[in-house]
């Protein structure tokens, strides 16, 4: 890693982007952290180890200025909008601030622009990939995302494709496998069944799912998530624009209940059958081949289902968050 290089965190304050904060911070940097809300609740404990600036990422100009004022070489894009009931402003914040991210970069010769994907921009996972063979997936895999988050992710990446051919910013987007970590509940809801299970056995809460114990799913801990983006931020020469970032292998949810009880022996936890447990209309179980970002990126996973466990606890006790039941 240069010494003299600059780091701006869009999104450093949020589930996966504190966790890139924290490890540019171990790293000995003094991290620029962009958030649109101005919480900076996950980061409260490293605060006076980084720079905070408000900002909207729909706001080209005053993003140009940041990374102008502050000689930004290298940017981490973690900033989104999820809602898929609202896809004008989706289509803003995704499509129009990545955009300003690229252009921020082109206008300030920023070196690299690293862009968290998703695995939705496969789409449904079908055939040798899906149930039951499960056959990772590898990034030259044909695309066709089923839902509006994920296919403006994949406008994304092709935006950062244009950018890296015809202006020579070294961008790279990661796609990652479901991830799991800490205030995941407590700011987007009841999207990680993981988180639930994890947060109910804290508390003692029962977990039940109707349906979905047949499916396998490559889950991967927020701090592993944050890895990754950190292994594209300083790579000497990413050779591909994209990456699959995950654990490698899948898991049950009655296999990952297995490993919340090692860590929360009395918790308990009833799954009913079928490979569905999240979205019905579509199936994002899958198992991501990380072989690229290992040979190219130097990236390897961290933590298994055992040891994020105890982990995710510890994170939420530093930040004083309390668990949720669900």
């Amino acid at each position: 890693m240069s010494d003299d290089a600059s780091y701006l965190v869009i999104g450093g304050t949020g589930v996966i982007g504190h966790f890139v904060t924290r490890r540019l911070i171990d790293e000995g940097h003094r991290p620029v952290v962009v958030t649109l809300s101005g919480n900076t609740r996950l980061i409260d404990d490293v605060i006076d180890r980084v720079d905070v600036e408000t900002c909207d990422v729909v706001d080209g100009a005053a993003l140009r200025l940041i990374v102008a004022e502050r000689g930004i070489t290298h940017i981490a894009h973690l900033g989104a909008y999820l809602r898929e009931d609202d896809p004008a402003r989706s289509a803003r914040v995704n499509v129009e601030g990545m955009t300003n991210v690229l252009e921020a970069a082109r206008v300030n010769g920023v070196k690299r622009v690293v862009f968290t994907s998703t695995k939705g921009v496969y789409g449904p996972v079908k055939g040798v990939h899906g149930h039951p063979e499960y056959r990772p997936l590898t990034e030259d895999l044909p695309c066709a995302p089923a839902r509006i988050y994920a296919s403006f992710k994949l406008a994304c990446e092709y935006l950062g494709r244009v950018y890296r051919e015809q202006h020579g910013i070294e961008f790279v987007a990661l796609r990652f496998a479901s991830t799991i970590g800490p205030a995941k509940t407590q700011r987007h809801g009841q999207t990680s069944v993981h988180s639930k299970l994890i947060e109910n056995a804290m508390l003692g809460v029962p977990s039940r799912f109707e349906k979905g114990g047949d499916a396998l799913t490559d889950v991967i801990y927020n701090d592993d998530a944050a890895h990754g983006i950190f292994c594209a931020l300083v790579a000497p020469a990413p050779v591909g624009p994209v990456y699959n970032i995950g654990s490698g292998y899948g898991l049950t949810l009655g296999q990952f209940a297995e490993a919340v009880r090692e860590t929360y022996p009395d918790a308990k936890a009833e799954i009913g059958p079928g490979t569905q447990y999240l979205h019905p209309a579509t199936t994002g179980h899958c198992v991501m081949d990380i072989s690229r970002a290992r040979a190219d990126l130097g990236f390897a996973p961290r933590y298994d289902e055992r040891t994020m466990v105890p982990a995710y606890a510890a994170m939420m006790a530093r930040q004083g968050i309390e668990p949720i039941a669900t």
